[in-house]
C-alpha cells in the first residue's frame, strides 16, 4: 500500500498544480477584465466574433477596420466554431477567459505523459509539468486576454505525445485542433509530420500530415484571407522584402543582407535567451525538436513589427513554447541515458537546471503574484459604478465604445471602437481613463460635436458618459462630475500643503495636497487636490511641469492636460469642495524630477495667459517666474515608485556660516582631501536663504595656488538637491545641498591649493561681498600626480 500511495502522490500533486494554475489565471484574467484593463484589440474583437458566431452569423466582426466585417480577414481560426457552442452555455467574456486558463493548464498532462513515455518517471514528469506551468511566455499569452493561439501549446504537445506514442487517431485529432487555432499553425503541424518521417520512420503518416497541414496554412493565407480581405493584412510587416508574395519569397533567398539586417533588429540572441532560460537551457540537448518551431520563429523574427520580437510580455511566442518544453523533456531523457554511461553528473544536473531555470524565469518575467511581470489589479468603486451605465444599453443596440469599455459591450451584432461612430445608437465613454486612440483634447472635442449633432446624454455617472442618438439632454449632469469631487476628508496618502493662488482681490484657489506615484505599468501619475476659495467666474487653467535637474520642463500639462481640466471646468467648482486632478500617465526615464505648478487664465497658454500669483505657501516652498510658479517638491525613484527628496540632506565637512550680501548663506562645504590632476574635484555646498532676495546671481568655485592665481573654475546657478533654483526663488530659511564638479587641468602641479567659493551678478559680473571680501576661502585640497584619487571626505 505504501508503494501504491507513493506512486499516486506525484499524480495527485500534478492534479493540484493543474487545478491551481487554471483557478489562478481564471481569477487573474477575470479580475483584469473587471478592472477595465482588457482592450478592444483583442478581447472586444474576439468576444464579438464568438457572440455573433454563436448567433449563427459566423465570424462577423465590426470592431476594427471599416469595410471588413469577417474575422477570417484578420485570422483564420475555425476553432472559434466549437468555442461558440460552449459559449452558448454562458454567453459572457468571462467564460472565454476561464476556458482558456483551463485548456492552458491541461497542457501539463501531455508533457507529463511524454516524460513517462521516455522513462523519466512520475517525479521528473511532475517537475517538467511544473516548468511548463511556470513558463513566463505561456503565462504572458494566458494573461493577455483571450486568443485562440494561446490554446496552441496544449494541442501541439498533446499531438506530439500521441505521435511518438503511436496513437494516430488521437494525434490527428489534436493536430486538427492546433491547426484550427490560427492560419500559420498548420506549418508547425507539418513540421511534426516531417519529424515522423525523419525520426520516427513513419513516412506515410508524416508525409500525409505535412501535405495536409502545410496545404491548410497555404489555403488559409492565400485562399481564405485573399477572398475575404483581398490578401493577408499582416503582409505589411514584411514589406521590406518586397510587395507581392513571390517577391518576398525571392528576397528571402536572394537578399541575405535584408534578412540579416532585420534579424539584427529583432535581437534573436535575446529572444532565444528568454525562451531557453526558463528551462535551464536543457532544451538545447534536443535541437531537432527546437528546429520544429522554425516556421513560427521565422514569422516572428523576420517581421518588421517590434511586438512580435517580445517573448515574455505578448502572445506571439506562444506557438514556440511547446517545442521548447518538448525539447526539454527529450533533453532530460538524454541526460538520464548519459548518466547510465558513467556521466552521472549530467543526469542529475539536467533536472536541477530545469528547476532552477523555471524559478529564475518566474522571478524575472513571470505573471503569477510575485513574478517579475505580475500586476496587482484592483476592481475599484469607479469600475463598479460602470455597471449602472452599462445596464442602460439595450442588447440589440449598435454601440461605439472606448477601448477599455469595448469588451464589456462586445456581445452584440454591431460594435465600433470609438471614435468610429457610423450608425451606432449609443456611444460609451470613460472621461477619467485613457482616451486612446485619441488625444484627450480631441476626445472632448468629439463629444461636443456629438452633443451638438444627433446625440444627447442618456446616462452619466462618475466620469462615465453614455450618449444616445436622439436623446434630448445636452448638458452633463452633476453625477458625471463625482469622478473628480473628493469627500471632505480628502485623499489618503497625499502630502498636505496649503498653496494659495490669487489675483488683485486676494486668494482665489488653494492646493491642499499632492502626491507622485507610479501606476501599475510603472508610469508616473501626479495627483493634486484643489479647492476653490470663492466662486470662480473666469475659467482657470493649470500648468503642471516635471523639471529636470536644470529646472527645465521635460513634460508639461499644456500638451497632455489632465482629464479633469477638460471635463470639469473651474467655473463649476463649488467653494469648499475638494477637487481631485490627476495627470495622464507618463514614462519618466530619469532618476529624479521636480514638480512645479502654476495657474493662469485666458487662452494664451502658460506663456501668454494671465498668471495667478502664489500668495502663500505652507510649508515654505520655492517660488519663481515672477511669483507665479511654485515647486512643490522633488522626487527620486525608489523601487517601482517615487520618494520625496530632501533638498538639503547631508552634513557639510567644513562649517563656514558666510552670508553673501544680496545672496545666500554658505553654511558648509565638503570635498575630498586629495584629488589627482586631470580629474574632477567633487564639491558639495550647503546653502541657506537668510532672507528673500530680489535679484538672481551665479556661483563660482575656484582652485587657487599660494599666489592667489585661479587655476580651475566651475560656474553656474545655485541649486538644491532637487535642481537649479534662482536665488530669488529661495524662501527665507530654505536650505539646499548643491553638488558640483570642478575639472582640474592635466598640467596642474602637485601641491596644496585653496578652494574658493563666491557669488556674482551674472549680468554685470560684479561679485557679491561676503564679510567684506569678494569670496570665501572654504579650505584646502591636496593635488597629486599619481593618477589616483585618495582621501576621506571632509
Amino acid at each position: 500500500m505504501l508503494r501504491a500511495g507513493q506512486r499516486r502522490l506525484p499524480l495527485f500533486l500534478l492534479f493540484l498544480a493543474v487545478v491551481a494554475y487554471a483557478w489562478t489565471f481564471s481569477v487573474l484574467t477575470v479580475t483584469r477584465l473587471h478592472a477595465f484593463e482588457a482592450r478592444a484589440l483583442d478581447m472586444g474583437n474576439l468576444h464579438q466574433t464568438i457572440w455573433n458566431t454563436a448567433q449563427g452569423d459566423w465570424f462577423r466582426i465590426t470592431n476594427q477596420e471599416s469595410g471588413l466585417t469577417n474575422r477570417l480577414g484578420y485570422h483564420v481560426e475555425p476553432i472559434l466554431l466549437p468555442i461558440a457552442l460552449i459559449y452558448r452555455l454562458y454567453p459572457a467574456p468571462e467564460l472565454l477567459l476561464v476556458l482558456q486558463a483551463a485548456v492552458v493548464a491541461l497542457g501539463a498532462l501531455p508533457l507529463f505523459a511524454l516524460a513517462r513515455q521516455r522513462g523519466l518517471g512520475d517525479w521528473l514528469g511532475l517537475l517538467l509539468a511544473a516548468a511548463y506551468l511556470l513558463n513566463p511566455t505561456l503565462q504572458a499569452a494566458n494573461w493577455l486576454e483571450f486568443h485562440p493561439v494561446t490554446l496552441v501549446p496544449t494541442f501541439l504537445m498533446a499531438a506530439f505525445y500521441f505521435l511518438v506514442a503511436g496513437r494516430t487517431v488521437w494525434f490527428a485529432g489534436f493536430a486538427l485542433l492546433a491547426a484550427a487555432c490560427k492560419e500559420e499553425i498548420g506549418l508547425l503541424v507539418a513540421m511534426q509530420g516531417l519529424y515522423a518521417v525523419w525520426v520516427l520512420r513513419r513516412p506515410r503518416l508524416g508525409l500525409v500530415t505535412a501535405l495536409l497541414a502545410g496545404g491548410w496554412s497555404l489555403l488559409a493565407v492565400l485562399g481564405i484571407q485573399a477572398s475575404v480581405a483581398g490578401g493577408n493584412i499582416h503582409w505589411g510587416r514584411y514589406a521590406y522584402l518586397g510587395e507581392g508574395t513571390v517577391e518576398k519569397v525571392v528576397s528571402l533567398v536572394t537578399r541575405p543582407d535584408l534578412v540579416w539586417a532585420q534579424l539584427e533588429r529583432a535581437a534573436p540572441l535575446r529572444y532565444g535567451f528568454e525562451l531557453l532560460l526558463p528551462v535551464g537551457f536543457v532544451a538545447l540537448l534536443a535541437p531537432e525538436l527546437l528546429f520544429l518551431a522554425l516556421p513560427s520563429l521565422a514569422i516572428n523574427l523576420l517581421a518588421d513589427f517590434a511586438p512580435m520580437h517580445q517573448v515574455t510580455t505578448l502572445i506571439y511566442a506562444a506557438p514556440v513554447v511547446p517545442f521548447v518544453l518538448l525539447a526539454t523533456v527529450m533533453g532530460v531523457a538524454r541526460a538520464q541515458r548519459a548518466s547510465r554511461r558513467a556521466l552521472r553528473f549530467v543526469g542529475r544536473a539536467a533536472p536541477l537546471a530545469v528547476l532552477g531555470g523555471a524559478l529564475v524565469g518566474q522571478q524575472l518575467w513571470g505573471w503569477l503574484p510575485g513574478g517579475g511581470n505580475s500586476l496587482a489589479l484592483e476592481v475599484t468603486d469607479h469600475h463598479r459604478k460602470a455597471q449602472a451605465v452599462l445596464a442602460q444599453i439595450p442588447p440589440e443596440a449598435a454601440v461605439s465604445a472606448q477601448d477599455r469599455l469595448n469588451p464589456h459591450v462586445s456581445g452584440r451584432r454591431t460594435l465600433y471602437l470609438f471614435p468610429r461612430v457610423e450608425d451606432a445608437d449609443y456611444v460609451l465613454l470613460d472621461a477619467t481613463a485613457s482616451a486612446w486612440p485619441q488625444h484627450p483634447s480631441d476626445l472632448r472635442r468629439t463629444v461636443d460635436e456629438l452633443l451638438a449633432g444627433d446625440f444627447g446624454v442618456a446616462a452619466a455617472e462618475d466620469g462615465y458618459l453614455l450618449l444616445q442618438r436622439g436623446a434630448a439632454a445636452r448638458e452633463l449632469p452633476p453625477a458625471f462630475f463625482s469622478a473628480w469631487q473628493v469627500p471632505p476628508e480628502g485623499l489618503a496618502g497625499l502630502a498636505e500643503t496649503e498653496v494659495l493662488f490669487g489675483d488683485e482681490q486676494g486668494a482665489l484657489l488653494a492646493l491642499r495636497g499632492y502626491a507622485a506615484a507610479s501606476d501599475r505599468y510603472g508610469e508616473l501619475v501626479v495627483t493634486l487636490l484643489w479647492e476653490a476659495l470663492r466662486p470662480l467666474e473666469q475659467e482657470l487653467h493649470f500648468y503642471i511641469a516635471y523639471l529636470d535637474p536644470q529646472s527645465q520642463p521635460f513634460q508639461e500639462s499644456q500638451f497632455y492636460p489632465p482629464p479633469a481640466l477638460l471635463w470639469y471646468p473651474t467655473t463649476q467648482w463649488e467653494p469648499g469642495r475638494a477637487v481631485k486632478m490627476q495627470t495622464l500617465p507618463w514614462r519618466v526615464e530619469d532618476a529624479q524630477f521636480g514638480l512645479a505648478v502654476g495657474v493662469f487664465a485666458g487662452e494664451g497658454g502658460w506663456a501668454g495667459g494671465k498668471r495667478l500669483d502664489v500668495v502663500h505657501t505652507e510649508p515654505a516652498m520655492p517660488v519663481w517666474a515672477e511669483g507665479s510658479l511654485v515647486r512643490l517638491a522633488g522626487f527620486a525613484r525608489q523601487g517601482a515608485g517615487w520618494a520625496p527628496i530632501d533638498p538639503a540632506a547631508g552634513e557639510g565637512g567644513v562649517q563656514l556660516e558666510k552670508t553673501f550680501v544680496g545672496g545666500l548663506q554658505l553654511e558648509a562645504a565638503s570635498w575630498p582631501d586629495k584629488v589627482a590632476a586631470g580629474q574632477e574635484l567633487p564639491v558639495t555646498l550647503y546653502w541657506r536663504a537668510t532672507e528673500r532676495s530680489a535679484a538672481d546671481s551665479s556661483i563660482f568655485v575656484q582652485l587657487h595656488d599660494a599666489a592667489g592665481n585661479n587655476l580651475a573654475q566651475w560656474d553656474g546657478a545655485p541649486a538644491d538637491a532637487v535642481g537649479q533654483l534662482p536665488v530669488s526663488a529661495w524662501p527665507p530659511g530654505w536650505r539646499g545641498r548643491q553638488e558640483l564638479r570642478v575639472s582640474l587641468p592635466d598640467t596642474l602641479p602637485a601641491g596644496e591649493y585653496s578652494v574658493v567659493v563666491g557669488m556674482y551678478d551674472w549680468q554685470s559680473g560684479v561679485r557679491l561681498r561676503v564679510a567684506g571680501e569678494e569670496s570665501v576661502v572654504a579650505g584646502r585640497v591636496g593635488v597629486t600626480r599619481t593618477g589616483t584619487r585618495e582621501g576621506l571626505g571632509r
